[in-house]
């Protein structure tokens, strides 16, 4: 037992060793689990000066999703990209009674307005003219034109339409006789598309579109020399 302290009798040093020897009779002789002491050894490990506590296992993550999320406004952009083009040409082909033909005038409108000068104002009005010439062919070739007559009344913008661009085209002659020249040859070609054009639906007009329709050509023929 070792030393002990002094001022403890004989008496009571035998009676400790007997409580000792007991102790040990009633736990059986039977030494620590293994579990517990690879568990103490693993806590002397890390509790030991000196040395540094093992590393952390890293938590493992799911894979992000980040990818699917930033394809998302690509996908979208895209998608509205194809849409806008869609719109803009079905708008383009819109004939009078469809539900684009409005914003189809309305952009023609627009660009007409913005024009910088009445060359380019005069440009754009002939090609507008232009523009209502194929769309009177198209509503002849259409089945049903509705209850209102769509024909007449696309002849007759695109006699405005036409009148608008010659004042531009008069001013710029008297301004400029360089540009005179451009946009006389410009008109020339124009007077015989139309022409050309215009007589070939005569046919297929009622009287009243007939009537409408030759006085524009008589209109016309007064601008350029005849092809």
């Amino acid at each position: 037992m070792g030393k002990w302290l002094p001022g403890i009798s004989r008496r009571s040093r035998a009676r400790a060793r007997h409580r000792v020897s007991g102790l040990g009779t009633r736990m059986g002789g039977a030494s620590p689990r293994p579990e517990f002491r690879a568990e103490l050894r693993d806590r002397l490990v890390h509790a030991s000066p000196g040395r540094d506590p093992l590393p952390e296992p890293v938590p493992v993550r799911r894979a992000r999703r980040a990818p699917r999320v930033r394809l998302l406004p690509q996908l979208l952009s895209a998608a509205l990209a194809v849409g806008m083009v869609t719109t803009g040409l079905t708008t383009y082909g819109s004939v009078p009674g469809d539900t684009l033909y409005p914003l189809k005038r309305a952009a023609e409108n627009t660009l007409l307005r913005l024009s910088t000068d009445d060359a380019e104002r005069a440009d754009r009005g002939l090609q507008s003219a232009s523009t209502r010439a194929d769309e009177v062919e198209a509503l002849l070739g259409s089945a049903a034109q509705g209850g209102e007559n769509l024909v007449g009344q696309t002849l007759q913008a695109m006699e405005d339409t036409t009148r608008s661009a010659v004042t531009s085209l008069t001013r710029v002659r008297r301004r400029d006789a360089e540009d005179a020249e451009e946009v006389t040859g410009d008109l020339e070609r124009f007077v015989r598309k139309q022409r050309d054009q215009i007589e070939g639906m005569l046919p297929k007009m009622d009287e009243e579109d007939q009537r409408r329709a030759n006085g524009y050509l008589n209109y016309i023929e007064g601008l350029a020399p005849p092809g």
